[in-house]
């Protein structure tokens, strides 16, 4: 259940002060009334006050006097004026000291004003509600970007038109851009041709709520290519409207050349000839047929080795003796 809301109402007419509490009373309201400007303000600094109605001609301290003190003091506090029909001016002025509205006596419909309270009171809770989200959001941006900041990928934001929105430090080493600079440009300007033709291409999707995985080409502040993957999800705002994307950004350039080299290597394998053996560079692993490679102790298991030496070693060892004399008698 909701706290019950508390109206100061300040007016020097004793009539109408009694007859405003005794309605917003019985509305269900907790009423703090008060004869003049000076007890009003004594009541407003005393108690937490949710809504102020005050009249403007009173005596001692008037009406926009109270105002000014309040809207100095507490300028989310809500004010609404029931006064006689005041200059022009005072109308002006009192709706420039943050009064939400200016109601005229008499009061032929004590509903009315009900109504405007009521509109007033449910606009300061949405405001209120409103500074809260933003503080929450605010404290999740900066959780955010200290988390960003701190991880080997590369991160990015851009809008609905590609422009670079936030890029984090990650990123910005791999573009080979200072941050601000980054945040200049738009990815046309870090992407070659073709490859911002596919980022507009998965744009469109990420419009209909796609995340997507995708390896593009980057060109950084020296020219040189490099071969990235990212992995982009949408942003919408509360009205479900395309905002832009944020995108998780790796670099592959180096497993790209790796996989170019291997693909070369495969292709040339058959041509150049049929005894190659491929092994692993890393694990010295022999490939024994398309797809099955087993460990090197595997692949010699069942061979039998034994020790010898060549007639060429043993003439560059042993100058001096005539192995042609030992084969002839071996041959005999």
């Amino acid at each position: 259940m909701a706290p019950q809301k508390t109206i100061l109402i300040i007016d020097d007419e004793i009539s109408i002060l009694e007859s405003l509490t005794s309605f917003f009373e019985d509305e269900g309201y907790i009423v703090l009334p008060a004869v003049d400007g000076d007890s009003g303000l004594e009541l407003f600094f005393k108690e937490s006050v949710d809504l102020v109605l005050t009249d403007l001609r009173m005596p001692g301290t008037d009406g926009l006097d109270v105002m000014k003190t309040i809207h100095q003091n507490s300028p989310d506090t809500p004010m609404i004026v029931v006064s006689g029909a005041g200059k022009k001016q005072d109308i002006i002025t009192a709706l420039r000291m943050g009064a939400k509205d200016y109601i005229t006596k008499p009061i032929e419909d004590l509903n009315v004003i009900s109504h405007t309270v009521e509109q007033v009171l449910e606009n300061k809770q949405l405001r209120s509600e409103n500074r809260a989200y933003r503080k929450k959001l605010e404290k999740s941006e900066n959780q955010y970007r200290t988390i960003t900041e701190n991880i080997a990928e590369g991160v990015f934001t851009v809008d609905q038109d590609e422009n670079f929105t936030y890029a984090n430090q990650a990123f910005s080493n791999m573009v080979g851009y200072a941050n601000t600079d980054v945040l200049k440009k738009n990815l046309r300007d870090v992407s070659s041709q073709e490859s911002f033709e596919i980022i507009l291409k998965q744009t469109q999707n990420r419009k209909e709520g796609s995340t997507d995985r995708y390896v593009i080409e980057m060109i950084n502040s020296k020219g040189t290519t490099i071969h990235v993957e990212l992995a982009c999800s949408p942003i919408f705002n509360p009205g479900t409207d395309y905002q832009g994307a944020i995108a998780v950004v790796r670099d592959v350039t180096q497993i790209m050349e790796l996989r170019k080299t291997y693909e070369k290597f495969i292709s040339q394998e058959t041509s150049v000839s049929n005894d190659v053996t491929p092994i692993c560079a890393s694990c010295k692993n022999i490939r024994v047929r398309k797809g099955e490679w087993v460990p090197v102790e595997e692949f010699f298991d069942k061979t039998v080795f034994s020790h010898g030496i060549c007639p060429t070693c043993c003439t560059k060892l042993y100058p001096d003796f005539d192995f042609s004399e030992q084969d002839k008698t071996k041959d005999k």
